[in-house]
């Protein structure tokens, strides 16, 4: 066995990754089981810094952390020796388990927030909050593991020497702006650890580092899962403006408000990609697409025939039922314009706040149609007296360009030349409502790749602004039907998307619901 220091035998080792390697090993000095980190030190590295930051570390003396027992120092490497948790950690969890329940969630974020404060009070920052060094204990308490490369506030001797300390894909935007590591980033670090174990997934990950950083100052990641008040504190932790970002106070209230929470079932995990969506033709982004006058949509959608030849039937026994039936005051179902689906999705009515059950009124199925085909759309509910009447909307169009491309528009921002229609999302709604966010049409400055944005700044991501589109929702409002539009990414362009899977290319992130 090796020795270390003269008194930690190591025995196995237990992972590894950019920090270093960490080795189960035993006290002989003390009797107990330990774990050492062997610290990677690249030429050039601060040894004094790494010991001084090692030392911070162990001040702390909390039930949430993992304590640090000893820092040692032999033959050039540097070894820190804490306690031996052996426990999965919460992106462990998420991986096996999938997303969490969101009291469990409010539940595992208390415990990880007692423990950010406690550094906090200290003068610690930790740097690296991430799933993967959370520790997560039967009964699921939680240990937070690696402040190995916290740095002491108010020690002046530490100063940056250049490089990326930390995760990228939860480290806080005004990080990569220039600003020093304090409190508010490292809340901003556990709001990205909410939404993972909440999401399911990292909220702002990319199939680049560049791309995750460009997602980090610009995006806003959209809830599917998570509601009510977890949603809140994920959404106030997540906020590029540190004066505006919640605090620990206040993000303790929401999470204790979460955990206790009384919630049924359908209010839980809604997962647009399992949802019936619509379907457009799938995009091309290098191939010229044909003429929609050219198109014989016959022969390559002949199989599905039956369906949509099922679908116009029905639509039509519909629309009859509703002549007969409504009174002659009621409102007539009007037909959507553009394209409709091949199949509609549940009412958000069945998905959202249990509030939704007191409507009497039938959820909405509106849709829209590929060329060639038409449904009739059922309208929302009636607003009764007194209620705030509905805002107005504006159809959200997508329109295509014969040499590749797509572009979204509205009545506020018509497409560039040479594009043409190519079928009807659903609508934005004109002004601001509560739980809504900015759409705007961009451009990519120097290139033909037109897309949509939900940078709230209008700065369209760094790229072109080309106007304001009108207003999504966060999630989906009570008052309509609504349906998930994403982001997609074709490679040389980008495009918008009914489709959870992105007409077969690459899913970026969910922008927001469009209202039928």
């Amino acid at each position: 066995m090796r020795l270390v220091a003269g008194r930690y035998a190591i025995s196995a080792e237990l992972g590894r990754g950019g920090m270093g390697v960490v080795w189960c090993a035993e006290d002989q000095v003390l009797g107990r089981p330990v774990a050492l980190k062997e610290l990677a030190t690249p030429p050039g590295t601060n040894l004094e810094r790494v010991m001084r930051e090692a030392r911070t570390a162990g001040r702390l003396n909390d039930p949430g952390v993992v304590t640090v027992y000893d820092v040692v120092s032999e033959q050039g490497a540097t070894f820190i020796v804490m306690e031996l948790v052996v426990a999965p950690t919460l992106a462990d969890v998420v991986g096996r388990e999938g997303a969490l329940a969101n009291d469990r969630v409010a539940a595992l974020g208390l415990q990880v927030l007692s423990a950010l404060e406690s550094a906090h009070r200290a003068g610690i920052v930790h740097r690296d909050v991430k799933p993967s060094n959370i520790m997560v204990l039967p009964g699921d308490r939680v240990k937070l593991a690696d402040f190995g490369i916290a740095r002491a506030m108010d020690d002046p001797a530490l100063t940056q020497t250049g490089g990326v300390m930390g995760s990228p894909g939860y480290m806080a935007p005004e990080l990569f702006a220039g600003a020093g590591p304090a409190p508010a980033s490292d809340l901003w670090s556990l709001g990205a650890t909410l939404f993972h174990a909440a999401e399911g997934r990292a909220p702002f990950q990319r199939t680049t580092t560049a791309a995750t950083l460009h997602a980090i100052m610009y995006d806003q990641p959209v809830l599917e899962r998570c509601r009510g008040p977890l949603a809140d504190a994920v959404r106030g932790l997540l906020t590029q403006s540190t004066s505006d970002r919640l605090t620990a106070s206040g993000v303790r209230g929401l999470l204790e408000t979460a955990r206790t929470a009384i919630t049924d079932s359908p209010t839980q995990a809604v997962d647009p990609a399992s949802l019936p969506t619509i379907v457009f033709e799938p995009v091309t982004a290098k191939v010229a697409a044909p003429s929609p006058t050219t198109v014989d949509w016959n022969r390559p959608r002949r199989k599905r025939l039956p369906l949509v030849l099922a679908g116009v039937a029905a639509a039509v026994v519909v629309a009859l039922g509703a002549i007969f039936l409504l009174k002659p005051s009621a409102q007539t179902p009007v037909a959507a314009a553009g394209v409709t689906s091949e199949q509609a999705e549940p009412s958000p009515s069945k998905t959202t706040s249990p509030s939704h059950k007191k409507s009497s009124a039938p959820p909405s199925t509106s849709a829209s149609a590929l060329p060639g085909a038409s449904s009739a759309a059922a309208p929302p509910p009636s607003s009764s007296a007194g209620e705030k009447p509905e805002p107005a909307k504006v159809p959200l169009t997508r329109f295509h360009h014969p040499e590749g491309g797509h572009f979204s528009g509205t009545k506020k921002v018509g497409p560039p030349a040479g594009f043409t229609k190519e079928g009807v999302f659903g609508s934005l709604v004109a002004t601001a409502e509560p739980g809504t966010r900015k759409l705007f049409a961009c451009k990519v400055k120097d290139q033909k790749d037109w897309f949509s944005s939900t940078d709230q700044s209008g700065k369209c991501e760094g790229q072109q602004a080309l106007g304001l589109l009108g207003y999504l929702y966060a999630n989906p409002p009570s008052w309509a039907a609504a349906r998930a539009l994403y982001r997609c990414n074709a490679g040389a362009s980008h495009f918008d998307s009914l489709d959870a899977g992105c007409e077969g290319k690459t899913k970026e992130f969910l922008m927001g619901y469009v209202v039928s």
